[in-house]
């Protein structure tokens, strides 16, 4: 007699410890939500050069992070201006007792202006503002606002850096809601908000969604409240080995316990399936559970895996956030298999579902019949079909374009855009660029040195600021003595004062951080503003980088010296959106492989491994390659759809694959046996597609782009990859091409491919 399988014996224990360890489950979940913080400028790793060349720039320089302050009616003649800028770089108590400082330098236009027309400088007031125009004046030589510089533990906690400037702007009588904030401190937040808001109402909303479909399908509260656990336990189990490890989330890596929940929530609707499949043949709840496991747990073995490789190809990715990503879903697979393989027997042994097998079912059992007609009655031709359209969707994507943007990532009705557009009308672009000039120093440099260093800054700044992408310009020149005209023996005398006097200012100049001298160098400080919401950045990269070297090899052919180096927010995003499109193709290149050749190992067949990556491929090519067409963006969420949409098709696919291999050794008929594919499992894989897309959708409602597209592109690739897998894998498996995958299936023998279900009955 054999004995009874785990669940039947350890079930009780099984469900007892299960919820034992839920409480701590769930405050991991909650834990982990709370971590979330983004910044697009934290998206490469710090190998990178661009990532590289900023570190070296902060480290002589202190960050180039700003955050930019106005309101309504914020001029240079408001008083209030000098009480905020002198509130912000005060030393707080944080919440745990310690001292900090948020801000380690506020510039206002009323300081700056104040100290351009008095002792030393004594500029006239209209030369002083056209100094400061574009970065903290207006185009009406009225407006202005605090450019503050943030410090390392500032922006380590970014959204309380923002309650302590509320905290300070409501202080002086200004209003929250009259304040505008712009610049990278303040799209991080925007950006942290954005992606957090309402995820826990669209997680709750998808999970319920999901369950009153599922009972639509299944009609027993009892079958769907078990799929549900079973999913809830993969879900917060992933999100506490977030947790755990310190990872923080992102705004990517939110969308990884969905990506669980929906993946659990297959395999779990599958045995379903066969449990209520089997309870049509035996009536008897423990035979049926143990003919569910029997069936069910090598397909679930099999699509888990490959779904495990398909996500484990985003580890190729440069990008940190699809990087963190791809890590904990490829492990998270593990997971779930364990939930569906040890949860949901345990709990369906423990409380067996209330149902017989004459129960109505919300799907008719033989829908599926015109859909296996359409498949296997012209096969060869839906096969050409696909190769025709191969070059057509390859097409598409080669016109994919990508973008990192922040009006690509939130709202366009958000209170970040309005404010960042109003900053923009009213002071002007937010954006830094930073240029760096690095003279070689000499012994025997004088004052004149300097002057001529400061003369060329000047020089490349004028050309800059000509450009029509940059707003303004600050640089050490900014803050000093206006330079001589010419060169000539009239103006020596002029020269050699300014000079000394510059040298003089030096000190200043290298408090406020526009200019680094060492033993070697001497390096200048140039911070460009530009307009990031519309900006082409390659173009504006190449024609800045175009204009440094023209301007630079005239004066290295002089005999100075002088190299540049460019970074900033600007080089870092349009990096991060190569990034993207390189990541895609990688990714995608990397899961085909990896999840081919699992198809080929696992079929005996190279043949039949390449038909069985076809459902697969296929929602990718359709989805991209209209995409491509339609010239619509993609961005970071919907990168990663591309592998996540493979490893989600290949579970359907190894279902359906396991019973035609079963159905081709009963019958030895590549028609017979996808019909009999079709008979046990076509149900299931619509019921999966359909609850996991409706609820993928309603991640669409999410102010966060990333996240909305993520859900749209996903549900939508759902749909394809079930069109995928119920017509072009059952016309490929028919086809002429086919039936040798069936032929080779039949000569590797049924002992080895069909144990766990030898003996089943059609």
């Amino acid at each position: 007699m054999n004995p009874a399988p785990y669940y039947s014996r350890y079930g009780k224990l099984i469900c007892a410890v299960a919820f034992c360890l839920l409480p701590a489950l769930l405050y991991g979940a909650i834990g982990a939500f709370r971590s979330n913080t983004n910044n697009v400028l934290d998206w490469l790793p710090s190998e990178f050069s661009e990532t590289q060349r900023l570190f070296d720039f902060v480290g002589r320089f202190g960050s180039d992070e700003i955050l930019i302050i106005s309101w309504e009616g914020c001029t240079l003649d408001d008083e209030r201006l000098d009480n905020v800028a002198a509130d912000l770089v005060k030393t707080i108590t944080a919440p745990t007792g310690d001292e900090v400082d948020v801000f380690r330098r506020v510039f206002t236009g009323r300081e700056t202006l104040a100290e351009l027309t008095t002792e030393p400088l004594k500029l006239s007031s209209d030369e002083a503002i056209e100094r400061m125009r574009g970065w903290l004046v207006g185009p009406d030589g009225e407006t202005t606002c605090a450019l503050a510089l943030i410090t390392e533990i500032g922006s380590m906690h970014r959204t309380e850096s923002l309650h302590f400037v509320r905290e300070v702007l409501e202080s002086n009588g200004i209003a929250w809601e009259d304040a505008h904030l712009g610049g990278p401190t303040a799209n991080a937040v925007a950006i942290d908000d954005a992606s957090s808001t309402r995820i826990g109402e669209m997680t709750l909303g998808s999970c319920l969604l999901g369950l009153m479909v599922a009972w639509l399908f299944l009609k027993s509260w009892r079958q769907v409240a078990i799929v549900m656990m079973t999913a809830v336990f993969a879900w917060s189990s992933a999100l506490s080995l977030v947790y755990i490890s310190g990872t923080n989330m992102d705004a990517v890596l939110l969308l990884m316990p969905a990506l669980v929940f929906v993946l659990a929530v297959c395999g779990a609707i599958h045995f379903t399936n066969y449990y209520v499949d089997a309870l049509e043949e035996s009536n008897a709840h423990e035979q049926a559970l143990s003919t569910a496991m029997r069936r069910g747990w090598l397909p679930c073995v099999l699509a888990e895996v490959t779904t495990a490789f398909g996500l484990g190809s985003l580890l190729v990715s440069e990008l940190v956030p699809v990087r963190k990503f791809g890590f904990f879903s490829s492990v998270s697979m593990g997971l779930i298999i364990f939930a569906v393989l040890v949860l949901w027997p345990a709990f369906s042994s423990v409380w067996p579902p209330r149902t017989t097998a004459d129960r109505s079912k919300a799907i008719p059992s033989h829908w599926w019949r015109p859909l296996y007609h359409i498949a296997t009655r012209y096969p060869n031709a839906w096969l050409i079909l696909f190769v025709l359209l191969l070059p057509i969707g390859g097409y598409g994507i080669s016109k994919l374009r990508t973008s990192a943007q922040l009006g690509d990532l939130i709202s366009p009705n958000s209170p970040a855009i309005h404010s960042y557009e109003w900053l923009q009308r009213h002071i002007g672009s937010l954006t830094p660029v930073e240029v760096e000039l690095r003279f070689e120093r000499s012994s025997d440099e004088d004052a004149l040195i300097i002057l001529k260093r400061a003369e060329i800054v000047e020089r490349l700044r004028q050309k800059i600021v000509e450009s029509s992408e940059v707003d303004g310009t600050i640089s050490a020149t900014t803050f000093a003595p206006s330079l001589p005209k010419a060169e000539g023996a009239r103006n020596l005398m002029l020269r050699r004062v300014i000079a000394a006097r510059l040298e003089k200012h030096r000190d200043r100049l290298e408090e406020l951080q526009f200019l680094h001298t060492s033993d070697d160098t001497q390096d200048w400080r140039i911070s460009t503003r530009v307009n990031s919401l519309n900006l082409n950045y390659e173009q504006f990269l190449a024609d800045l980088n175009h204009l440094i070297d023209s301007e630079l090899g005239k004066e290295n052919e002089a005999g100075m010296k002088v190299v540049s180096n460019v970074c900033g927010g600007v080089p870092l995003i349009y990096m991060a959106q190569e990034q993207l499109l390189k990541d895609l193709i990688k990714s995608f290149m990397t899961a085909f492989f990896l999840v081919g050749l699992t198809m080929v190992v696992l079929n005996r067949s190279i043949i039949g491994g390449l038909l069985s990556v076809i459902p697969n491929v296929f929602p990718v090519l359709a989805a991209f390659g209209v995409m491509g067409l339609m010239d619509w963006p993609i961005d970071i969420g919907t990168v990663m759809t591309a592998s996540v949409a493979m490893g989600i098709c290949d579970d359907d696919t190894w279902h359906f694959l396991v019973w035609f291999r079963r159905g081709f050794l009963r019958f030895g008929s590549s028609p017979k046996a996808v019909r009999f594919a079709f008979r046990h499992c076509a149900t299931a894989m619509l019921q999966t597609s359909i609850i996991c897309g409706v609820g993928l959708l309603v991640f669409i409602v999410s102010p966060f782009i990333p996240i909305a597209r993520f859900g749209l592109v996903m549900a939508i690739m759902l749909a394809l990859g079930l069109i995928g897998d119920l017509v072009l894998l059952p016309a490929a498996l028919c086809s002429s091409l086919g039936s040798k995958m069936g032929e080779k299936l039949a000569s590797i023998g049924e002992e080895e491919v069909v144990t766990p279900t030898a003996g089943l009955s059609v």
